[in-house]
C-alpha cells in the first residue's frame, strides 16, 4: 500500500511514533507483548530503527537539561522520595513520567524558545523565514528568522522594540520624531538612517549602513557612542563597546539572506542555524563550541551549513524533524 502523504510528514510520523515508543519502552511497567509490539514496528522498516537510535541519541544529548529541570526530585510524593529514582539504569514511573511530561508538554517551547515572544508581538518571522514591512510613517522593516518586534508610532513617537532576533531599519526621516529602537540593554535613537540591531541572550550589535546613529546602554545618559556607516558597537552589562570598523556588506549580509561566516565559533554557527532551521540545534560537547568555520551560504539552505561542519570538521550531525539537530563528534 502506498502513503500518501508527502515525504515530510512521514518523517514527521514516524519521529512522533520513535518517540512514543522511547516513552513507552522506558517506563518500567513496559510489559512483555509492548515489547513484542515494539520489536515488530521496529523491524517493518530500516526508517523506524534509525528514527529510534536517533531518539536515544537525542535523549542521551539532553539527559543533563532533564536531570537539571527536575532537581530536588519535586516532582515525586514523600514515599517515592524516600526511595532511589533509578532503577536498573533507567528512570522511575515517576521520574521519567516527568521527563515525558517536559518532552510533550514543554516540547514546543524547547525546541522553538522564541514561539511565545513571536506569537504576541506585532511583527515576527519563524525561524528560516524573514519579513519585509513598511511602517505606517514610511520605515521599511527588515525581520530575520526567528525575530519579533514590537512597533507604536503616533504623532509623538516612533519606537521599535526589538524583543529577539535581528532587526534592519531603514528610517524614513522625520526631524519632529525621532525614531528610537529599544533591544535588550541598549537605546538607539536616529533621525533618519539605515542600520542593524542583533539581539541575543548576552549582548546587542548595532551596525549602520547609512546616516549617524546614537547608541547608549539602558538607563545612561543618550549618545554613549555616535555611529557613522560602516561602524559597529556592542552593548553588553550596561556598556557601550569602543566602536569597531567594519565592511556593512559582510556584517549586515544576513538582510540580503546570506550566512557569512569568517572563522567563526561553533557558538555563532549554532546562534544563525537556530534562525535558519526548525527546531533546537544543540552541540552535544561545549568544547566544540570553540571550532571555528568560515564560508558563505545561503540562509534558505542551513543544511548546506551542517555538510560543511562533516566535511570540513569531520563533525557528526542527527537530525530529529522538526525537534532538534545534534552536531557531536
Amino acid at each position: 500500500m502506498t502513503d500518501r502523504n508527502g515525504p515530510d510528514e512521514i518523517s514527521e510520523r514516524i519521529a512522533r511514533e520513535a518517540t512514543a515508543w522511547f516513552v513507552r519502552l522506558n517506563d518500567p511497567s513496559a510489559s512483555t507483548a509492548d515489547q513484542a509490539d515494539f520489536q515488530r514496528w521496529h523491524s517493518a522498516s530500516p526508517t523506524h530503527a534509525a528514527a529510534y537510535a536517533r531518539m536515544g541519541e537525542l535523549w542521551e544529548g539532553t539527559r543533563e537539561v532533564a536531570g537539571a529541570l527536575g532537581a530536588g526530585h519535586w516532582y515525586r510524593t514523600p514515599q517515592e522520595a524516600e526511595t532511589p529514582h533509578w532503577r536498573g539504569g533507567l528512570l522511575t514511573r515517576a521520574a521519567f513520567a516527568v521527563a515525558a511530561l517536559l518532552l510533550v508538554a514543554g516540547g514546543a517551547i524547547w525546541r522553538d524558545p522564541g514561539l511565545f515572544d513571536r506569537l504576541t508581538a506585532d511583527y515576527a518571522a519563524a525561524p528560516g523565514s524573514h519579513i519585509e514591512r513598511t511602517l505606517t510613517d514610511g520605515t521599511r522593516l527588515y525581520l530575520d528568522g526567528d525575530g519579533a518586534a514590537d512597533v507604536r508610532i503616533d504623532e509623538r513617537t516612533r519606537e521599535l522594540t526589538l524583543l529577539r532576533g535581528r532587526a534592519f531599519v531603514d528610517v524614513a526621516h522625520d526631524a519632529a520624531r525621532p525614531f528610537r529602537v529599544h533591544a535588550g540593554g541598549a537605546e538607539v535613537q536616529v533621525l533618519g538612517t539605515a542600520f542593524g540591531v542583533a539581539r541575543d541572550a548576552e549582548a546587542v550589535v548595532v551596525t549602520v549602513e547609512r546616516g549617524q546613529v546614537a547608541v547608549a546602554a539602558q538607563g545612561t545618559p543618550a549618545g554613549n557612542a555616535l555611529l557613522t556607516p560602516g561602524q559597529r558597537v556592542k552593548v553588553a552589562d550596561g556598556k557601550v563597546s569602543a566602536t569597531q570598523t567594519v565592511d556593512t556588506e559582510t556584517a549586515l549580509a544576513w538582510r540580503r539572506g546570506l550566512i557569512v561566516f569568517d572563522r567563526a565559533s561553533l557558538a555563532e554557527v549554532v546562534e544563525d542555524l537556530d534562525r535558519a532551521m526548525p527546531g533546537r540545534v544543540v552541540l552535544t560537547d561545549p568544547h566544540l563550541r570553540a571550532l571555528t568555520l568560515s564560508g558563505v551560504f545561503r540562509a534558505d539552505e542551513p543544511g548546506a551549513v551542517l555538510e560543511a561542519l562533516r566535511s570540513a570538521l569531520g563533525l557528526r550531525t542527527v537530525s530529529i524533524p522538526g525537534i532538534a539537530t545534534l552536531i557531536m563528534r
